[in-house]
Parts: C-alpha cells; structure tokens; sequence
C-alpha cells in the first residue's frame, strides 16, 4: 500500500466513517498492513500497524520520539485518517480518561491493581508486621515514615491492594462479610 487511496480500497466503507479493513489483522484485531515505514527504516516498505501505515502515508515523516499513533473510535480495525491521532503519551492517557474507553474493562482493571501494587510502599510483610506489632499505630507510622491512617488501614485489615492479589473482585467479598 503505497497511497491512502490503496489502503481505502481495501477497507469497507460503514455509513458511520469507518474505513474497516478487510485484509490480514493482527491477534489483537488491528490492521497489519505493508506499508512505507519512517520511523524504523526511512520510508522502505514494511508491515506495521495500521493507524502508524496511514500515519506514515500521510504524513511522510517518523513518528516522533515519545509519541504513539491511536485511534479515536472504538473500532479497532478501522483505518480511517479522520479517526487517527498522533500525540504524545501523556496526552493518550488523558484521552483515555476524557472517553473513558477502559473504563470497566476486566483486564485494564487488573493490570491497575498490579501497577498499584508495584509502586505501593505497602507489602504483605510490611501489613503482617503492622498487624503483630505491639506499637501503638502512631509508633509504627513514625517508624516506617507512612501515614497513621494507611497504618490504622493495615491494621484493621482494611488495606485491600494485596489482599489476593490477581483477582478484582476480592474486596468485595471480605466488605459484604463485615
């Protein structure tokens, strides 16, 4: 594909704007589309994903370092250049948040957790230590340099971020016994 015209004649026009691909997909159901490549080989033919294709097309130019070529609508194959965004990645989360595109998807809810679990100071050893510990909380917030509440939290068995780490619904069944 070497112009935007080529890559619209493959794709099925729907009446809401989507250009849908009808040729081969990658495993997660995006465009793989062959294609002049700026970014990684000064504009020679490689396969790539289809919003960066068109990007590329279009633009005749690499990706800029640090940023990411995503579509605006839902449709993960679609390849129209109206639904194509090239920004920075700070900008991409915030659009995600505006659109709320993963909100409530199983798995952006796990690796969420998993991500919060990584950049807590909290640790299982950590909250089992608080639980046994005869210190006051206070003592043990001074002692550790965290807040009296997250202590008073861990404490209480309150704190729920590792409390079977993996599942999403494990809050909620410990909240509905209390």
């Amino acid at each position: 594909m070497r112009t935007l015209d080529d890559i619209k004649s493959n794709c099925e026009i729907t009446e809401d704007g989507h250009w849908l691909w009808r040729g081969g997909l990658r495993v997660d159901g995006r465009p793989n589309i062959y294609a002049p490549d700026y970014t990684r080989s000064d504009g020679c033919m490689q396969t790539q994903a289809g919003l960066r294709a068109v990007w590329h097309i279009i633009n005749k130019k690499p990706v800029p370092a640090g940023w990411r070529v995503f579509g605006t609508c839902e449709e993960k194959a679609c390849c129209c250049p109206d639904h194509i965004r090239c920004a920075p990645e700070a900008d991409i989360g915030a659009f995600t948040r505006k659109t709320k595109r993963y909100k409530g998807k199983t798995r952006r809810i796990l690796a969420n957790q998993a991500t919060s679990r990584k950049r807590s100071r909290m640790t299982p050893e950590l909250i089992e230590y608080i639980q046994t510990s005869p210190k006051t909380g206070r003592a043990l917030a001074q002692e550790l340099g965290l807040g009296e509440s997250l202590v008073s939290k861990a404490r209480r068995g309150e704190y729920l971020a590792f409390a079977g780490a993996g599942c999403m619904f494990t809050g909620l069944i410990s909240r509905a016994r209390s």
